[in-house]
């Protein structure tokens, strides 16, 4: 998931009490500069770890308007359908809260094109859902969930466990790697209507289908209701590899390394 390109860099003239009564967010840096807020993007991401067990997905799961709504698998026709609804669903969600609507769009169609195409790891495409409803317009998409594989690795640390060479074709039936949710949204009216995590429910069975026992997240510091749902919905938060807690932990392991090798 990456998003980094899409955060302005932003200069505001201010007073130095003015700046530092500035509201502060964690995807930023700020500086005071000659006399004004120079606004640079430093992003956090946080990973997230979801151990696999079978779900029972809610009977009945009823949008902003009262409608039934139905998860099915993801077809390859309906990507393009994904870009107003997902341009929409994070339009309050930094970076895309911080340009305008046709860049958001633009954005949402290059994140979209670049996990359709493997740009984040090969597509769990039995994983792959998408909530329905009907309307008197006829069926309208209200939600997607996109599962990627990343490669296996402990992510509490620095390690990149992206794919640096394309995977394997077979990657996917062979077991290797982990399953990581690469995106999921909703549009506006429907959040916190129980959709993300019915759309949820359905991957992870579908996961457990194909011998996978765990699901990897990752979501940026400052994104409270994404830290709330992950939270809601069984996720762990690993240890940033920064903290003070990883750093001990990866020194221990080391000298446990060197101890068995000297031995």
């Amino acid at each position: 998931m990456t998003t980094e390109k899409w955060y302005p860099f932003v200069k505001l003239p201010l007073s130095a009490e003015q700046f530092r009564q500035l509201p502060q967010h964690p995807s930023y840096e700020y500086e005071y500069v000659d006399g004004e807020a120079w606004l640079t993007a430093r992003p956090k991401t946080y990973h997230a770890l979801l151990d696999l067990e079978a779900r029972e997905p809610a009977a009945s799961v009823r949008g902003f308007g009262r409608e039934e709504i139905t998860v099915r698998p993801l077809d390859r026709d309906e990507w393009p359908y994904l870009r107003p609804l997902f341009a929409g669903a994070f339009q309050s969600v930094p970076p895309f809260s911080l340009i305008t609507d046709d860049e958001r769009l633009v954005a949402a169609n290059q994140c979209l094109e670049k996990t359709r195409t493997g740009g984040d790891g090969p597509l769990i495409s039995d994983a792959c859902f998408v909530a329905r409803c009907k309307s008197d317009e006829g069926e309208q998409r209200l939600g997607a969930i996109i599962i990627t594989l990343m490669q296996d690795g402990d992510l509490e640390s620095c390690d990149d466990l992206t794919w640096t060479e394309q995977a394997a074709v077979d990657a996917i039936a062979k077991g290797w790697g982990r399953p990581h949710l690469t995106w999921i949204f909703t549009d506006y009216w429907n959040a916190r209507h129980g959709v993300g995590t019915a759309l949820l429910d359905h991957a992870v069975n579908a996961l457990l289908k194909i011998d996978y026992t765990d699901l990897a997240s990752t979501f940026l510091l400052g994104n409270e209701s994404s830290t709330l749902w992950h939270w809601r919905n069984g996720f762990r938060l690993m240890s940033n590899p920064g903290s003070p807690r990883a750093i001990e932990r990866g020194i221990t392991a080391k000298e446990s390394e060197e101890s068995v090798e000297s031995s």
